[in-house]
Parts: C-alpha cells; sequence; structure tokens
C-alpha cells in the first residue's frame, strides 16, 4: 500500500477474533480467512516444542511450526516459509496467505489467538 492509498483508508476494524487451544498431537489443516489483514498470536507453547525430534531415524522439522503457503516453487523463490513460533509472537499477514499449523509431539497446550481486519476506504 503506497501512501497515497493509506490516505483513502476510512475504517479499519476487526471483524473477529477467537482463541485456538492445542494438546500434543492436535493440529491445523491449512486454510486461509476473512477480511483483508489476519493476524495470530502466540500465548503458551509447550516446554521443547519448537525442539526438532528424531523420528525413526528421521529428523522432524515441523514440530509444532506454522507454515504461510504461498504459489509454486520459483527460481531464487520459496513457496513456503517455515516459522518456529514463540511466546509474544505476533505475526499479521494478509488474508488469503494459505497457513497450517502442525502438530506437535509435547505435553502441554500451545495457546493462540487469531484475528481477521477488514479495512474499508474512502471513494
Amino acid at each position: 500500500m503506497d501512501k497515497s492509498e493509506a490516505n483513502k483508508i476510512k475504517n479499519i476494524k476487526i471483524i473477529n477474533v477467537w482463541v485456538v487451544k492445542q494438546f500434543k498431537n492436535e493440529y491445523n489443516p491449512v486454510h486461509y480467512h476473512d477480511g483483508q489483514i489476519s493476524g495470530v498470536g502466540y500465548l503458551k507453547i509447550p516446554i521443547n516444542m519448537n525442539q526438532n525430534k528424531m523420528v525413526k531415524n528421521k529428523k522432524i522439522k515441523t514440530n509444532g511450526t506454522i507454515d504461510f503457503i504461498n504459489g509454486q516453487k520459483n527460481f531464487l523463490s520459496k513457496s513456503i516459509y517455515n516459522l518456529n513460533p514463540k511466546v509474544g509472537d505476533l505475526l499479521i499477514f494478509p488474508n488469503y496467505l494459505m497457513h497450517t499449523a502442525y502438530p506437535f509431539n509435547e505435553e502441554g497446550e500451545r495457546r493462540s489467538f487469531s484475528f481477521n481486519v477488514k479495512i474499508d476506504f474512502k471513494k
């Protein structure tokens, strides 16, 4: 958004907010959101959740991580961005950006909040 578009903002409205509580082996499948801007904030993470684990001699790099998915793999470009969330992280992204939260194999709770924002522009 350039400066001229920012000057045309009439209203910014949070259209919904919710809390997600997940426990061992739970996950959130690939999805996208309503509105125009979405976000997720992390309130609680199990101890050691973000540690890569060895399962059957294979390193698991997605233990509790979040992936943002866009487009296809191209030269000098990745289509998937993987992130290890930490308590206090606030991630803001366009509503159409597909994403998924992977399951984790630790005891404990991953608690986050999510929200969607709608922006109205002046005519």
